[in-house]
């Protein structure tokens, strides 16, 4: 298992991992998000890879805040494919996402998780994650119901 850098190329790849973590998508809305995503520096992207193909899925990104004086960052998605689960392919992916934030000066990363995702939670944990915060979404699209 190897990890590396996400490319364009790898969209066709990207459709079932997208799809497992609950957001289908077609190979070219996901070519016009790498597009915007991969020119832009404060965005890390990594894929690990085995003799199979594309085993899993990290993105991050970096943002500053008035609260802190340097980069925070932020790990985006986390997806590993369902064959490869177990094989420390998690590990690999935010080794690589925590090297890269600590290398661009963030003292701290976060992340957010689905309340249904229990086994998500479970692999946040075993990785060195702890829950902190409770977060909330709000639909924009829609008109604001008050």
């Amino acid at each position: 298992m190897k990890v590396r850098s996400l490319n364009a190329d790898d969209s066709p790849a990207l459709v079932p991992l997208l799809d497992q973590l609950g957001y289908p998508s077609s190979e070219q809305a996901i070519r016009d998000r790498l597009e915007f995503l991969l020119s832009d520096s404060t965005v890390g992207c990594w894929v690990a890879e085995d003799d199979a193909g594309l085993a899993g899925l990290l993105t991050g990104q970096l943002s500053r805040s008035i609260e802190t004086d340097g980069p925070a960052a932020r790990l985006t998605a986390l997806v590993v494919d369902s064959r490869a689960r177990g094989q420390g392919t998690a590990r690999l992916l935010t080794a690589a996402f925590e090297d890269w934030a600590r290398n661009n000066g963030a003292a701290k990363a976060g992340l957010s998780s689905n309340t249904s995702r229990l086994d998500a939670h479970a692999a946040y944990r075993k990785l060195g994650w702890t829950s902190t915060a409770l977060g909330f979404t709000k639909e924009l699209s829609k008109p604001d119901a008050r």
